[in-house]
């Protein structure tokens, strides 16, 4: 009885491990010292995708306000784009757009989930399309709410 229980919980963890998607965009390299941030790319072409998961106390609307404010103090001179229904999982979560002085664009996904905000940065260079695989990174954590 004991061996059938130790092998249910261990195939069980291995569901779990198997199950739940990666946060990091398909093909991206991890950034050495950093966790929860990974990079495609070099020199003018670099981009760079985060992640973060914290405590918070409030709504989606007002997560949306944290992150336009953080954003426009973190990064001086950056112009703010807008904020719009991030499309795979509208309501659920959001987009804010950023132009860096280095023209670079900042895209910051954020959502709420069970008292957590959920945030992604990803940051590329200006005129260069959305990566697929950032798009579908940000899907996994966004849009698991």
């Amino acid at each position: 009885m004991r061996n059938a229980i130790a092998w249910a919980a261990a195939l069980l963890g291995l569901l779990v491990a198997c199950s739940g998607a990666s946060p990091a965009p398909k093909g991206w390299q991890p950034i050495p010292g950093a966790s929860a941030a990974w990079s495609s790319g070099s020199g003018r072409s670099a981009q760079e995708y985060s992640y973060a998961k914290r405590k918070f106390g409030g709504a989606l609307q007002d997560l949306a306000s944290q992150v336009t404010i953080d954003a426009l103090m973190r990064h001086q001179g950056a112009k703010y784009g807008g904020s719009v229904p991030f499309a795979p999982c509208p309501g659920a979560a959001g987009v804010a757009t950023f132009q860096l002085r280095d023209r670079t664009t900042l895209q910051e996904g954020f959502a709420v989930e069970d008292g957590y905000s959920i945030r992604t940065t990803y940051v590329r260079p200006a005129g260069t399309p959305i990566d697929p695989n950032v798009t579908q990174a940000m899907q996994n954590l966004l849009c698991s709410v």
